[in-house]
């Protein structure tokens, strides 16, 4: 893997190697069985395809490789599943069509809390804050990522961007609100709302203008 590092990075004058040489060691690349994180950092492979893929002369085809590439590396360092974006129709009914048989035997169990939207690698930054995920990419492709500790330079005690988990949730917590609790409170607000509505009704009569009275002339029936 530290040959092929060689062979793909920037000759001395800053130019690339021939398109050739790029081209197939890059489809070589793609061949290969995925590579761990610690062949990433000794190898630096992971910095030599990046480069590739932002530089600005390099053409087309083999940036689209670079990012299957970088794609593919980086799925494993974030817990991420496959990427549908870099797979061609063919190999998305493909694994449509592995995945059918477990997803009928997940149907007859607990039901599971969703999944969130997989977030794709290469998004644009976030605005709450802590490094982006292309950022921590390059470091971890590259080998500078490192974990600080408190106490070391460069560390700061604030919140981090959470990781994306992959875990599938099939205990469902118990209910833990008693219902008789409840209704006795809804009754007990029809009450008093019918307490309010009575109240109002008895004081709309007290107010309302009493009609006109008859007068005697004999001077009975007089209201006193």
């Amino acid at each position: 893997m530290s040959a092929i590092t060689e062979w793909i990075s920037p000759l001395p004058d800053k130019s690339l190697p021939a398109l050739r040489i790029r081209e197939e060691l890059l489809r070589i690349l793609q061949e290969l069985p995925s590579v761990s994180q610690e062949t990433l950092k000794h190898s630096k492979i992971g910095r030599a395809v990046m480069f590739l893929y932002k530089h600005p002369k390099e053409s087309r085809p083999n940036k689209d490789l670079a990012l299957k590439l970088i794609n593919e590396w980086s799925r494993p360092i974030f817990g991420l599943t496959s990427n549908y974006k870099g797979m061609t129709r063919e190999e998305r009914q493909q694994r449509d069509l592995d995945q059918q048989m477990p997803q009928r035997r997940r149907l007859s169990q607990p039901e599971k809390v969703e999944r969130s939207q997989e977030p794709d690698v290469f998004s644009a930054p976030s605005s709450s804050g802590g490094q982006t995920p292309r950022r921590d990419l390059e470091k971890q492709l590259t080998g500078e990522e490192k974990a600080l500790r408190p106490g070391d330079p460069g560390f700061c005690a604030r919140a981090r961007v959470p990781m994306p988990s992959n875990k599938d949730y099939v205990v469902r917590p118990k209910w833990n609100v008693e219902g008789e609790s409840s209704r006795s409170g809804y009754k007990k607000a029809i009450s008093l709302l019918e307490k309010h509505k009575r109240r109002f009704a008895e004081e709309r009569k007290l107010r309302r203008p009493q009609g006109a009275v008859k007068i005697s002339i004999e001077g009975n029936r007089m209201p006193l």
